[in-house]
């Protein structure tokens, strides 16, 4: 059912299995959706290998909660997977003390008039070696009443467009916190929590990129071509 509540999610710890090589650098403390106008919640994390060896990573989905408020999930770390598909059949490649962006977990809410919460575990697991594993819970709550419908937050009105592989774009208004870049598939590849003057600079590589901004009362998407 494509209908999203307000979505919350929190970082209560990580949990180590076995010998760890990946610790969270960093993971979304709430992030916002408003059912109204099917705004997709999102949810990110972000880790660290800190071995001293490149390494290949997996995703598995261990659990969804049993409070029936999630009614359909998926996420995105190679590629993107359906509530049906609990394990990522490709890997991503973290170099030694590098920083992997490529998680975000979705969540859709089974009734728009529900309030509550639910958690999803996911454990990043090393292909190598499967005791190598890292164990992360994100918490989805939601309430109807809470965020700006996307369709209330300012329109970006980004120059140039469409813009040079790795220009500086402008026109992002002042109560952004923070931007993400995201590919054709959804996934994550870079996040600026620090604008200079309302400008980001474009992705290198050529295409058609989404650029979400987080406002003070909610999320808007704005689609980028790169030339």
């Amino acid at each position: 059912m494509q209908k999203t509540l307000f979505f919350f999610a929190a970082a209560l710890g990580s949990l180590a299995l076995g010998a760890q090589s990946l610790v969270v650098t960093s993971m979304d403390s709430v992030a916002y959706a408003n059912s109204h106008n099917m705004t997709q919640a999102t949810a990110h994390i972000a880790v660290k290998n800190t071995s001293a060896a490149t390494k290949d990573y997996r995703v598995i989905r261990r659990k969804v909660g049993t409070t029936g408020i999630v009614d359909s999930n998926y996420f995105c770390w190679d590629l993107c997977y359906p509530t049906w598909a609990n394990q990522s059949q490709g890997t991503v490649t973290i170099a030694p003390n590098g920083v992997a962006n490529d998680f975000s977990g979705y969540a859709y809410v089974r009734d728009t008039s529900a309030n509550g919460q639910d958690t999803i575990w996911y454990t990043f697991v090393n292909v190598a070696d499967p005791n190598d594993s890292l164990q992360a819970r994100v918490v989805f709550a939601m309430n109807r009443y809470v965020a700006t419908p996307e369709s209330m937050l300012p329109v970006l009105r980004l120059a140039p467009q469409p813009a040079q592989a790795g220009q500086w774009v402008s026109g992002i208004p002042a109560d952004v916190q923070k931007v993400e870049w995201l590919d054709a598939l959804g996934r994550v590849v870079r996040r600026e929590e620090s604008l200079v003057n309302g400008a980001v600079r474009a992705p290198e590589a050529p295409g058609l990129w989404l650029l979400r901004s987080y406002h003070a009362g909610g999320v808007r998407t704005t689609k980028v071509t790169v030339r």
